[in-house]
């Protein structure tokens, strides 16, 4: 994705202490990004930066909802989603990923993007298991689904008269 000025950070510029910053992510973020499995939501990132001498402290506040779609019935439905991560980027003379939530940049670098990090921490608030609330699921799915099952376990119960005659084998094991 293209480096956008609207989550940008300016290191170079941050002077020591808190800082706050707020960002809304709507379809316009989604889209922009490469095989992402969402394309709508309106998401608010309040972000939090403690920068100290050698280290920045990055608080991530997320709220908000993205278009899903439903395991149960293959419909779309908007997720609420709520997540609170904390990343440590340290300042040395190299970039380099110490870990999952550390990373080390260059001290005299101007900017961070926070774009790949927003959107990680958006997809990592989504629950593996997405279904609709209880009695939103489309109906008419549902139902289909129900009588597939049902005629699976009929056709499981009848067994072909050509292979009923094996069940009387008996087979010596010894």
């Amino acid at each position: 994705m293209e480096k956008e000025s609207t989550y940008l950070i300016p290191i170079s510029g941050l002077a020591l202490g808190k800082h706050s910053f707020q960002y809304e992510v709507s379809d316009e973020f989604f889209s922009g990004m490469d095989y992402s499995e969402i394309q709508h939501g309106k998401v608010s990132v309040n972000l939090d930066i403690d920068r100290e001498e050698t280290m920045l402290v990055l608080t991530f506040d997320i709220e908000g909802t993205v278009r899903v779609m439903c395991d149960r019935c293959a419909d779309e439905f908007d997720l609420p989603i709520e997540s609170n991560q904390v990343f440590y980027i340290k300042l040395g003379t190299e970039n380099a990923e110490e870990s999952d939530d550390v990373m080390v940049m260059p001290a005299d670098q101007h900017d961070f993007d926070l774009t790949s990090l927003i959107y990680e921490f958006i997809i990592l608030s989504i629950p593996m298991h997405r279904v609709h609330p209880e009695g939103e699921c489309n109906q008419e799915v549902i139902d289909m689904l129900n009588g597939m099952q049902e005629a699976a376990e009929e056709d499981e119960e009848s067994i072909d008269p050509r292979w009923a005659a094996l069940k009387d084998i008996e087979l010596n094991d010894k």
